[in-house]
């Protein structure tokens, strides 16, 4: 690889990959962009590079990290996967013979792949919460188990935004018998890969986090407050008020569907694990589990088309655009951090930053280096 000695990014590239290191270069120069991305191939680094400050006055390091919001909800689901693989858990597994207090309500039936697929019904919850539950494991997993189904069972899928993880989470935990879902994540897949992803980031560890800007901080709540009754809004309530994502509290949730700290190396690394020839997953259940397995063309939390394999996203542009072939699965965070991986070229892309964009779904600067590396590709053929 070349590596960067000056100019507005630090790494390092494959010369064939130049123009997308100079894509995300032009973007720090106008000042729209921090971050980092990484591309790998069957373990293979091909891209690994950095730009901007991290916070005022503190450049974007290599081992910088970000959250990657729901970009974790991708990690939780490969963790599912390797134990899947180990015969731990499996598809077909009643959640409630696991989690007996989950049978409440009619939901007795749901099964681990109602839960990757996004049709446990719960998106929210049926009951009153309070803003903070999102912090308190217990609460969160106790009211999703007491819980009324809030969309219909066996319907189209609706996005599980802040409840996927403790979800798939607890059921994990309940599997394995190891606790808290730190822990286990750590020794069964970011441990013995060696990736720089943490959820619940301990306190030494903030020195190295970018700190996170929006050019209107506030919309998103105020959103919230003009419709409080909207599936959304619903899907939101668990936040604290006026929530701060650069806080040491933030930081230090174990939150499956969002809490995620991570390099933009250590997400192509663990996305690469769905697609990889050498990879902790088996060719059987890297295949299985990016079949199309349920879609939603206006899902009503987020308003855009998904299509769901077991626990990813299916790349459907420009919506998520995970690039042109639909087979490629990926997972979105708010504000534009993304993790992809695609099976017929063995690549897999990790993107964080420090500017987030509001849209829902990729950011149409992420949509601008997902085009440059498939022109690579492109080209070198």
């Amino acid at each position: 690889m070349t590596p960067a000695a000056h100019g507005p990014v630090r790494g390092a590239w494959d010369p064939a990959f130049a123009p997308l290191a100079e894509a995300f270069a032009d973007e720090v120069r106008a000042g729209a962009e921090r971050g980092a991305l990484c591309v790998m191939r069957d373990g293979e680094t091909l891209v690994d590079i950095h730009g901007g400050e991290a916070a005022p006055g503190r450049p974007w390091q290599a081992d910088t990290l970000a959250c990657c919001f729901s970009v974790t909800k991708g990690v939780l689901s490969l963790l599912a996967h390797h134990l899947i693989d180990a015969g731990t858990i499996a598809l077909d597994t009643r959640i409630a013979a696991l989690w007996p207090d989950f049978a409440a309500q009619g939901k007795d039936r749901l099964t681990l792949h109602d839960i990757l697929t996004h049709r446990a019904g719960l998106p929210a919850v049926a009951g009153p919460v309070t803003p903070g539950d999102l912090y308190d494991w217990d609460r969160m997993t106790a009211q999703l188990a007491a819980s009324a189904p809030v969309v219909p069972l066996g319907g189209p899928p609706v996005y599980h935004n802040m409840t996927y993880g403790h979800l798939l989470g607890e059921v994990l935990c309940r599997a394995t018998g190891i606790r808290p879902l730190s822990r286990l994540l750590r020794e069964a897949v970011t441990g013995p890969l060696a990736a720089d992803f943490h959820l619940g980031l301990a306190p030494e560890e903030n020195a190295r986090c970018a700190t996170l800007t929006q050019d209107d901080p506030g919309a998103l709540f105020r959103a919230l407050k003009e419709n409080p009754d909207s599936l959304f809004a619903r899907s939101m309530a668990f936040f604290a008020p006026h929530e701060d994502f650069n806080t040491p509290r933030w930081r230090g949730a174990e939150i499956g569907s969002g809490s995620g700290h991570a390099t933009a190396r250590a997400i192509a690394t663990l996305y690469g694990q769905f697609v990889w020839q050498c990879a902790i997953l088996s060719p059987a259940r890297q295949e299985a589990l990016r079949r199309e397995q349920a879609r939603n063309p206006a899902d009503p939390i987020l308003g855009i088309p998904i299509r769901y394999g077991q626990g990813v996203e299916l790349s459907t542009p420009p919506a998520l655009d995970f690039g042109p072939d639909p087979a490629t699965l990926g997972h979105w965070g708010a504000g534009g951090a993304q993790g992809l991986a695609d099976p017929a070229t063995g690549l897999s892309f990790g993107y964080v930053t420090g500017h987030m964009d509001p849209a829902m779904g990729s950011s149409a600067r992420c949509r601008r280096y997902i085009a440059a590396l498939h022109a690579c590709m492109r080209d070198k053929r």
